[in-house]
C-alpha cells in the first residue's frame, strides 16, 4: 500500500486534521494535457465559409437521394450488355438482334487496350469475361471487326502472363464456371486463343469439379440462378421458370434473364429486359433493381461517416422502403428477387435493429446448410467474406434470448479469423478496398466498445467515393460511394470538432480557476472528462449538456481520490452526514480540505439543478440530493470495507458497486440537461430507477464490471481488497484469476444485450395501454456514455493513465481534423 506523510497544510493554506497523519495516495499519474496547449488550439473551421458550404452539399445531397439528380444508379456491365446483345429479333429474323443499341453500345465503348469495362476499375477477371462476351456477341452479329481483333489480343496477351492461380487477382463472381464456358463457345468458333494454356485447363478443371458436386435440386434452389449462361447444358429450362422473379428477371441478372429468354422466349423475361434498357439507354448494369442493396448501403454509408443527423427524414424513407419489403426469408439486391442474399440481409437487419425496426434474427435460420452451419461456398471468396462480415456485424446487436446470434458471431469470427491466413485476402484488389484492415478492424473493436466520433473519423479515412463491389461484373452505385458525401463528411466532422475546442478551452479554464487544482491527491482530468461526452453526445446543440457533464464528471473524479484513498474514515462519515444535511453552513466540523471540496460539491450540483429544472419545467432537486446521497453512502461502505480489510460477498459487492461506480447521478446529470429533450417523471423512470435493469442501471453494472476486469490487479497492488474477483475467488476457494475474470464476463455480457434492447426496443413494445414517450436522444446519450466508457477500460485504467490509447483518441477526436 502507498502511503505518504501529511503536512499540516496543503497547498494553498489548506489544513488537514493531522500534523502527522498518515494517509494513502491517489499516487495520480499527471495531467497529459496542458492548459496552455488546449487553449492554444485553433481551427480554421469556425470561419462561416465551411458551414456555408457544408449546407449547400447537404442541399445538393438531398436532392440526389431523392431520386431528382441526374446520377446513375448502377454503372455499365460490358459483359451483360453484350448477353442482351445476342438476343436474336423476335420477329422471327435471326439475322439482326433485338436490341440493336446494346451492339452500338459495345462497339463505342471498347477501351483503349482493347478490353471492355470499367476503364477506372481494372480487375483482369472483370476484364477477360466482359472481353469475351463483348467479342462473342460482336462475332454473333457479324460486326466490329476490328474491336473483335483488339479484343483477341487482349485476351491472349494476358492469358498468357497467367502461370497459376497465384499470378490471379481476384474473381468476379462465378468466373471459373462462366469463362470456361465461353471460351469453349469461342473455340467452336474457331476463334484464335490459346486454348491450351495451364492456366486455361486449370479453370476447365475447377469448373468441372465444382458443377460434378452440383445437383440439379441445388440449381433448382438458387445456386447459380444468376449465372445460368455458365451452365447451360445442365439447366432444366422449363422447371427454372419457376424460380422466375416476379420482375421476369432470374436474380436481377439482365445476362441470365437474357439466356433464359433465348432458350425458352419467355415474355416476362423480354419485359424485363425492355424495361432495364429502357432505364438505360443503351446498356444495361449486372445486376438491377438494386433498389434495397442501394438504399441500404447509402444508409450505411451516412451513418458510418457520422452525419446521419442531416438526413433523418432521407433515412426514415429508405429504411421504411427496405421495412416494408423485409420478409422471413431475408431480402436480396431489389424488392422482387426470389433468392435472397446474407450479405444484404445482415446489412438489412443491422440497420434495422439500429434504427429500431421489429426485425427477427430467426431470419439467418433460412443461411444455414442440412448440417445447422451458416453455408458458405469453397469458390466465392469475396462474396461469402463480405457475408460473414455483414453477419458479423448483425450479430453485435443480439438482444437477450438469440441464441441464433450468438452461433453467428462464434462461426463469423472463426471464420473471418481463418480468412486473414488465407492468400486469397491479400489480392491486389482486395488491398485496395481495405479487406483484410476491414476484418481486422471488426475483430479487434466490438459496436459496444467503440466511439462514435472516432469511428466516423476513420471511416472518412477509409471512404473511397471510387469504390467498386464484385458481382459478374465489378460495378460502382454513384449515390452510395460519392465524393459530396465524403466532402460533406470531413467538413462536418472538421466543424464539429472546431465547436468541441471552443468548448473545451472554456472546461480547462473553468477547471484551472476552480479549487480542484487546491486539492492536490486529486487526478485532474478536465478533458478526459469532456472527452467521455463529447466522444458520444456531439451535437452542437448539447454543449450546455457537455459543459456541465464534465463538471461533473471532474467532481466524481476527486470524490472518488478523497473517498478511495486520501480521507481517513472519520472524515468521510462526517463529509457523508454534511451531504445528507445539505447544508454549506453546517461544515464547521470537517477539515480545511473536506470544507473546500464540499463548498465545489454544493456548487456544481446546484447550478446542475437550476439548469435542469429550466430545461425540463419542474422541480428536481429532491431527486438529485437522493441520488448524491446514495452514491456517497456507497462510496463510505466501501471505505468501510478497506478501513476493516473486509471483503465482501459478490452478491453484497456488485450491489454496493453499481451505486459507487457514479455513473447513475453522472448519467442523469448529462440526460436532464440535453436541450429540447423533455423527459416526464414517468419517462425519467424508465431511463433511470435504481433496483431496476433500466439503462442507468445496466450502465452502472457494465461499467462495474469493465472497471474490475481491467483494473483489479493494479487497485489490489494498491491496497484495495474488494473487487468483484477478489469477491469471487474468495466465494469459490481455490479458483484462480482466470477462472473469476471468465466469470465476470459471463455476467458482463448478459447486461451488454439487455442494455441494447433498452436502447434498441421498438417503441410500441411497452406492456401500457398509452406508451410513455422517452426521447431517442436521450436513451443515445446514455448508450453513447457507455461505449466510451468500456473504451476507456478496454485494456486497463484509460481515464487514470489517459497517456496510453486514450491519448490518441483524445487527439483523433478532439485536436486533430481530417484533411479535405
Amino acid at each position: 500500500m502507498a502511503t505518504i506523510a501529511v503536512a499540516s497544510t496543503l497547498p494553498g493554506g489548506l489544513s488537514t486534521s493531522s500534523s502527522s497523519l498518515i494517509r494513502r495516495t491517489a499516487n495520480p499519474h499527471p495531467n497529459v494535457w496542458d492548459y496552455d496547449f488546449v487553449q492554444s488550439l485553433k481551427s480554421p473551421y469556425t470561419d462561416s465559409c465551411y458551414g456555408e458550404r457544408a449546407e449547400k452539399l447537404i442541399g445538393e445531397i438531398r436532392v440526389m437521394l431523392s431520386g431528382e439528380g441526374d446520377e446513375l444508379m448502377v454503372t455499365p456491365s460490358a459483359y451483360d450488355t453484350a448477353w442482351v446483345a445476342r438476343v436474336p429479333a423476335i420477329d422471327g429474323s435471326s439475322t439482326r438482334p433485338q436490341f440493336p443499341q446494346t451492339v452500338d453500345w459495345i462497339l463505342k465503348n471498347q477501351l483503349k487496350d482493347g478490353s471492355w469495362g470499367i476503364e477506372s476499375h481494372f480487375l483482369l477477371s472483370d476484364r477477360l469475361l466482359a472481353t469475351l462476351s463483348c467479342v462473342l456477341a460482336l462475332l454473333k452479329w457479324k460486326v466490329g471487326d476490328v474491336q473483335v481483333e483488339k479484343g483477341v489480343e487482349f485476351i491472349k496477351s494476358k492469358l498468357e502472363e497467367i502461370k497459376d492461380e497465384n499470378d490471379q487477382d481476384s474473381l468476379v463472381t462465378d468466373f471459373e464456371i462462366i469463362f470456361p464456358s465461353l471460351l469453349s463457345e469461342a473455340q467452336c468458333l474457331g476463334l484464335g486463343l490459346p486454348y491450351n494454356l495451364p492456366y486455361v485447363t486449370l479453370l476447365h478443371t475447377k469448373r468441372q469439379e465444382r458443377l460434378a458436386n452440383l445437383s440439379k435440386e441445388e440449381i433448382q434452389s438458387g445456386t447459380l440462378l444468376s449465372s445460368l449462361e455458365g451452365i447451360q447444358e445442365m439447366v432444366e429450362w422449363e422447371r427454372i421458370m419457376d424460380l422466375q422473379s416476379q420482375d421476369g428477371s432470374f436474380l436481377s441478372s439482365p445476362a441470365s434473364t437474357a439466356c433464359v429468354f433465348m432458350h425458352t422466349g419467355d415474355m416476362k423475361c423480354l419485359q424485363f429486359l425492355n424495361y432495364v434498357l429502357a432505364k438505360f439507354g443503351s446498356f444495361v448494369p449486372c445486376l438491377y433493381p438494386v433498389d434495397l442493396l442501394e438504399r441500404l448501403l447509402m444508409v450505411d454509408s451516412i451513418v458510418r461517416l457520422g452525419i446521419d443527423r442531416h438526413f433523418e427524414k432521407e433515412i426514415k424513407e429508405a429504411l421504411d422502403y427496405v421495412h416494408r419489403h423485409w420478409n422471413e426469408r431475408g431480402i436480396g439486391w431489389g424488392k422482387l428477387d426470389a433468392i435472397a442474399d446474407l450479405e444484404i440481409t445482415a446489412l438489412g437487419f443491422r440497420l434495422l435493429r439500429l434504427h429500431r425496426y421489429k426485425v427477427t434474427p430467426a431470419v439467418f435460420e433460412n443461411f444455414k446448410d442440412s448440417n445447422g452451419h451458416f453455408f458458405c461456398s469453397a469458390s466465392q471468396f469475396n462474396r461469402d467474406v463480405a457475408g460473414m462480415l455483414s453477419l458479423y456485424r448483425a450479430s453485435e446487436l443480439a438482444f437477450p434470448a438469440e441464441n441464433i446470434l450468438d452461433e453467428a458471431k462464434s462461426f463469423t469470427s472463426t471464420y473471418l479469423k481463418e480468412a486473414l491466413e488465407k492468400t486469397e485476402i491479400f489480392t491486389a484488389w482486395n488491398s485496395k478496398q481495405n479487406l483484410s484492415e476491414e476484418i481486422k478492424y471488426a475483430l479487434q473493436n466490438s459496436w459496444h466498445a467503440s466511439v462514435s466520433r472516432l469511428e466516423a473519423k476513420r471511416y472518412c479515412q477509409v471512404y473511397r467515393s471510387d469504390c467498386a463491389r464484385i458481382a459478374k461484373s465489378v460495378y460502382q452505385l454513384p449515390k452510395v460511394q460519392n465524393q459530396k458525401i465524403l466532402e460533406l463528411a470531413k467538413l462536418d466532422f472538421n466543424i464539429i470538432q472546431a465547436i468541441h475546442q471552443k468548448e473545451m478551452k472554456n472546461v480547462t479554464t473553468w477547471f484551472k480557476h476552480s479549487e480542484f487544482p487546491l486539492l492536490p491527491f486529486g487526478r485532474q482530468r478536465p478533458v478526459e472528462c469532456f472527452f467521455i461526452v463529447a466522444a458520444g453526445t456531439y451535437e452542437p446543440q448539447y454543449a450546455k449538456c457537455r459543459f456541465l457533464f464534465s463538471k461533473v464528471a471532474c467532481l466524481n473524479t476527486v470524490l472518488d481520490d478523497m473517498y478511495e484513498t486520501y480521507g481517513t474514515l472519520d472524515e468521510l462519515k462526517l463529509f457523508t452526514e454534511a451531504v445528507r444535511r445539505w447544508d454549506l453552513s453546517l461544515t464547521e466540523n470537517l477539515p480545511d480540505y473536506m470544507k473546500l471540496c464540499y463548498k465545489v460539491f454544493y456548487e456544481i450540483v446546484h447550478e446542475v439543478v437550476r439548469e435542469a429544472e429550466k430545461e425540463q419545467g419542474r422541480e428536481l432537486l429532491s431527486f438529485f440530493r437522493k441520488g448524491w446521497e446514495d452514491y456517497l453512502l456507497g462510496y463510505y461502505e466501501e471505505a468501510e470495507w478497506l478501513a476493516s480489510e473486509y471483503v465482501p460477498s459478490l452478491e453484497e459487492y456488485i450491489k454496493n458497486g453499481i451505486i459507487s461506480i457514479g455513473q447513475r447521478i453522472l448519467l442523469v446529470s448529462g440526460v436532464l440537461l440535453m436541450e429540447g429533450q423533455i423527459l416526464s417523471q414517468e419517462a425519467l423512470e424508465h431511463l433511470d430507477y435504481p433496483g431496476r435493469r433500466v439503462l442507468t442501471e445496466l450502465n452502472c453494472i457494465i461499467t462495474r464490471l469493465a472497471d474490475d476486469i481491467h483494473t483489479y490487479k493494479a487497485e489490489k497492488a494498491r491496497g484495495e481488497l474488494a473487487s468483484s474477483i477478489e469477491c469471487y475467488m474468495k466465494e469459490h476457494p481455490g479458483s484462480t484469476e482466470e477462472v473469476a475474470v471468465n466469470y465476470m464476463y459471463s455476467v458482463l455480457e448478459p447486461a451488454v444485450k439487455e442494455l441494447t434492447w433498452e436502447f434498441l426496443k421498438p417503441d410500441d413494445t411497452s406492456d401500457v395501454d398509452i406508451p410513455i414517450l422517452i426521447p431517442f436522444q436521450c436513451k443515445k446519450m446514455l448508450m453513447e456514455e457507455t461505449r466510451v466508457t468500456m473504451v476507456i477500460f478496454k485494456e486497463g485504467d484509460g481515464f487514470s493513465i489517459s497517456k496510453t490509447k486514450i491519448k490518441d483518441y483524445i487527439k483523433e477526436c478532439l485536436i486533430e481534423p481530417l484533411p479535405l
